[in-house]
């Protein structure tokens, strides 16, 4: 199992597992959980969970891990989250957010993870 995510306190607050953490957007990461489908890992977290929208928040973390083929079920999760992302992202942009606001969007991506991670018996 791996998590991908740009959220800086993931990889601090989940020491015990595979972070992808990377400096990339919210969009970014979705693109780069396609291209990890592509070379066979399946979703485990949807994309788009939590109330927060794609262009609120500017941090995403998603679970996913190794299979053996193409999942086309992940293919076509990840392929309309970026879909509906870019839709919002296109509508209006992530506001320049006072780094209160950021601290609070990155707490709030890290809890929906963790208990994410709880539902499925990783932790």
């Amino acid at each position: 199992m791996i998590i991908v995510t740009n959220n800086p306190i993931v990889k601090s607050q989940i020491p015990d597992k595979e972070i992808v953490h990377k400096d990339i957007t919210y969009i970014e990461v979705l693109k780069e959980c396609r291209d990890l489908v592509h070379k066979g890992y399946e979703i485990l977290s949807h994309p788009l969970y939590g109330s927060v929208k794609p262009n609120e928040t500017p941090y995403r973390s998603i679970i996913m891990k190794k299979g053996n083929n193409l999942d086309t079920n992940s293919l076509h999760l990840i392929e309309e989250a970026i879909v509906t992302s870019s839709k919002f992202q296109n509508n209006k942009k992530t506001p320049n957010w006072p780094n209160k606001v950021i601290e609070d969007f990155r707490v709030i991506d890290l809890d929906i993870l963790q208990n994410t991670l709880q539902r499925i018996q990783y932790l």
